[in-house]
């Protein structure tokens, strides 16, 4: 007979914490049906029509927190790994420029968060490995600096010269 006393009590217990879960907010607007607008980066930058670039992420990630380039003439390939504070970042062609003096380009590739609200992450550090390519539309580049901005900070990994 004491089961009923027990399910009687869980019972009332649920409907009573569960009732202010359900109840309306008020006003009858849902506080997410305004529209909202979402800054994003895309995978390519320009700049000035001289430089571009583009960055695929990669599974393969053999030493975070380096990069390595290969220079050809007109294009630019970078090999490299971020890290992320959380399973939920992603690799980003942050910026890409070009110093029209010296031809030298700078790449910076950092870790984003990305995730919903509600969206739970694992929290560890993830490698997160990149190839990004740079398009010079033809100029020879004399030298690439590739930067990366992630848990480790922003810092220069690889600084390579023709």
């Amino acid at each position: 007979m004491r089961r009923r006393a027990v399910l009687t009590g869980v019972a009332v217990g649920l409907t009573s914490i569960l009732a202010g879960c359900t109840g309306s907010s008020g006003s009858g607007a849902d506080a997410t049906d305004a529209p909202t607008t979402t800054d994003t980066t895309d995978e390519t930058d320009e700049t000035a029509g001289l430089v571009s670039g583009s960055l695929i992420p990669r599974e393969e990630c053999p030493n975070p927190g380096e990069a390595t380039v290969d220079l050809g003439t007109g294009s630019a390939t970078v090999r490299g790994c971020v890290v992320g504070k959380n399973g939920c970042t992603v690799p980003r062609l942050r910026d890409v420029t070009l110093d029209a003096e010296t031809d030298v380009a700078t790449v910076t590739v950092a870790s984003i968060e990305e995730r919903e609200d509600d969206e739970a992450c694992t929290e560890a550090l993830v490698n997160l490995g990149y190839q990004a390519r740079v398009d010079t539309g033809g100029a020879t580049l004399t030298g690439l600096e590739v930067v990366h901005d992630d848990v480790e900070g922003r810092r220069v990994v690889v600084d390579v010269t023709r």
